[in-house]
């Protein structure tokens, strides 16, 4: 115990003595407690400890100190350091910023006490150069109609092996054919003559079959597909004659076209006056059409309704090109170009009941497609441009044609018509040519304006600066502008493009167009589309060869159908799938039958993309796996790990690639 005294004594040397011991004592008591109040550090600890850091990131490091009991004290003045400051720069605050890749050591000092840390600096993190965001709540259904070719099967007689493919075999898993084209405007079933039009000549013959037996053209390709398990689409012809033989060319002349059309040619009717026959009669001068249909009902019992692999039926090929492409049937008035016999509204529509009310008399629960123009002046004027319709003058032809079927269905009992088909080659291109011209310069600004061209299906912003989009003002947006006609005009029905092609097939900008199109039939609810066999299989590189000239192309496909090569396919139904850059990636996405999230990704830049997929479903997933289509490498192959965290997915796209990701629970 201290006892402070009180001395009263008079100023002398020796009281300041007495003073100055007594300020000695008060400082050593001071200094005894400060001691037990504040006990002396005998330990440092920093926080975190070994720790990984990404170049450009940084980190706060705190220490704790304390006394031989282990209790905490403060831990006073600390002195920073990093063994390696290239690697890791260590502020007087204790943050560490990773300058490089490499590993270190950060250090803590307080007097004589010291501790560190292991600090390991990796490769900067992804920056995701696209965002794509999943949504499986929101969710429709996919056709699998979209996934169509035309003229799958082998042709038969003497073109066999040649002609659309040559050489080249189209995926077996497409579950969709199609048996149209300008032959068909003009196929006799009773002999399978047709004729080849401008394609060929002008000439009648056995291109379709040698056979004689009634439709065997039709019913051997029919078989073919439902053997593999696919659909087809037969098209009825509706122009008023088919060839009566298979002799070879003729004039176009039209003061010879009376003779020619007796002689080389039978009338088409859609219906015939007397009771149908199993056998068609071979020497009355007409061919009909409903007993076309009954024909092929007969042949393959329960093939209309099949939900897998039905026959369907197509109102006829491009009505609105007939006077062009068939000229030794309808010609120019007194050859006269600018009196071209084209169809009229009233009388295409009347032409179109009376054979879609044939076919469905024979087949009332078939599917009836129509009208499958050509171009877009044949939706607009049936190809009238720029004679106006006498009756309806200048207004859009589809408009008309959905309104007045939907008045002819009324009085017919049900639906005439159930799909509204359109053929679509894209009018963009570049001033070599456009972009489905496979002879043209495919330079970069063609590769451009190919892969952007799908876009004129749906996007409201993008204008492809063609003939087409002048007409439409801007942005042609074909899908919402149908759809739009269909809900004022005739709600119900369905879109079809039973012809496309985008150009390029054996090269990746075809592979890359022709993954983006399916992936958009899929997203917007298109009931049927079928590839068009239009590939230039004598351009540059591919001189002849099918296999090379299709490559991509059908690698698209199995990037949907068969992406591993032992049947996984895509989903049967579409979720929400958005990109943060429409320009330069698409992505679509599926659930499939075992609860999988499927997608397909497209990078249209011939550079590595990063992209973060985030996925919002019900169940968390496990795995991700992926398969890619690429520039030398036109099938899909296992690609690069997927980095999956949570429900975020991180992929790294290859230049120009198709990717196809499955994501599992």
């Amino acid at each position: 115990m201290f006892v402070m005294l009180t001395l009263r004594v008079p100023f002398s040397p020796v009281g300041a003595v007495v003073l100055t011991a007594f300020a000695s004592l008060t400082a050593c008591a001071e200094s005894r407690a400060t001691a037990l109040d504040a006990p002396a550090a005998t330990r440092v600890r920093l926080s975190p400890r070994d720790t990984l850091l990404t170049v450009g990131a940084s980190t706060q490091f705190t220490v704790a100190a304390s006394d031989s009991n282990g209790q905490p004290v403060a831990s006073g003045a600390l002195e920073w350091a990093s063994r390696d400051p290239a690697v890791v720069r260590v502020r007087a605050d204790g943050v560490a910023e990773a300058l490089s890749i490499g590993m270190t050591w950060v250090v803590v000092q307080r007097g004589s006490l010291r501790d560190s840390v292991l600090v390991t600096v990796a490769p900067p993190a992804p920056v995701a150069d696209l965002t794509i965001d999943v949504n499986t709540a929101l969710r429709a259904p996919i056709s699998r109609f979209i996934y169509g070719m035309n003229l799958t099967g082998d042709t038969g007689g003497p073109y066999a092996g040649a002609f659309p493919w040559y050489g080249a075999t189209p995926p077996a898993v497409v579950p969709f054919d199609r048996f149209g084209g300008n032959r068909f405007s003009a196929y006799n079933w009773e002999n399978n003559f047709s004729h080849a039009g401008v394609d060929y000549l002008h000439q009648n013959d056995e291109f379709l079959s040698e056979s004689r037996t009634p439709a065997a053209a039709v019913t051997q390709r029919v078989a073919a597909a439902r053997a593999r398990g696919a659909a087809t689409l037969v098209t009825v012809p509706m122009l008023g004659w088919v060839a009566a033989d298979g002799a070879g060319p003729m004039d176009t002349i039209d003061v010879t076209r009376p003779t020619r059309l007796a002689t080389r040619f039978r009338r088409n009717v859609a219906r015939k006056p007397t009771a149908l026959s199993d056998q068609p009669s071979l020497t009355d001068d007409a061919v009909y059409q409903d007993e076309f249909v009954r024909h092929l009902v007969r042949a393959f019992p329960g093939a209309v309704t099949d939900a897998q692999r039905p026959i369907m039926f197509s109102l006829d090929n491009e009505p609105d090109s007939w006077h062009a492409t068939h000229k030794a049937i309808l010609g120019d008035s007194l050859d006269d170009p600018k009196r071209p016999r084209i169809q009229t509204y009233e009388g295409f529509l009347a032409t179109t009941v009376a054979f879609a009310s044939a076919i469905k008399r024979e087949a009332p629960e078939a599917v009836v497609f129509g009208p499958a123009f050509a171009t877009w002046a044949g939706v607009m004027t049936i190809g009238r441009y720029p004679y106006p319709d006498p009756q309806h003058g200048s207004r859009p032809f589809v408009e008309f044609y959905l309104e007045r079927l939907a008045e002819a269905s009324r009085s017919y009992g049900s639906r005439l018509v159930d799909v509204l088909d359109l053929h679509w080659y894209p009018a963009t291109g570049t001033t070599g040519g456009e972009v489905t011209n496979d002879y043209a310069p495919q330079d970069e600004a063609m590769v451009r304006a190919r892969l952007q061209a799908p876009r004129s299906l749906w996007d409201p912003t993008f204008d492809e600066q063609s003939w087409v989009s002048g007409v439409t003002n801007g942005p042609i947006r074909l899908l919402p502008r149908l759809r739009e006609m269909i809900a004022r005009y005739n709600p119900g029905t369905k879109i079809a493009f039973t012809e496309y092609y985008f150009g390029r097939s054996g090269d990746i900008s075809g592979g890359l167009v022709q993954a983006d199109l399916l992936g958009i039939f899929g997203r917007d609810s298109v009931f049927a589309a079928n590839l068009w066999p239009q590939a230039g299989v004598w351009a540059q590189p591919w001189q002849g060869d099918g296999r090379q000239a299709w490559a991509y192309a059908f690698g698209a496909f199995r990037s949907y159908l068969d992406y591993d090569g032992a049947g996984a396919r895509f989903g049967d139904t579409s979720v929400r799938t958005s990109v943060s850059n429409t320009v330069d990636a698409s992505a679509y996405g599926s659930l499939d039958a075992a609860g999988n999230v499927v997608l397909v990704v497209i990078n249209k830049r011939n550079q590595p993309v990063t992209a973060a997929v985030r996925v919002s479903h019900t169940a968390a997933l496990q795995t991700a796996s992926t398969w890619v289509v690429k520039d030398r490498q036109p099938d899909p192959r296992p690609g690069a790990s997927a980095t999956l965290a949570g429900n975020t997915v991180t992929l790294t796209l290859d230049p120009w690639s198709i990717t196809t990701v499955r994501l599992s629970p």
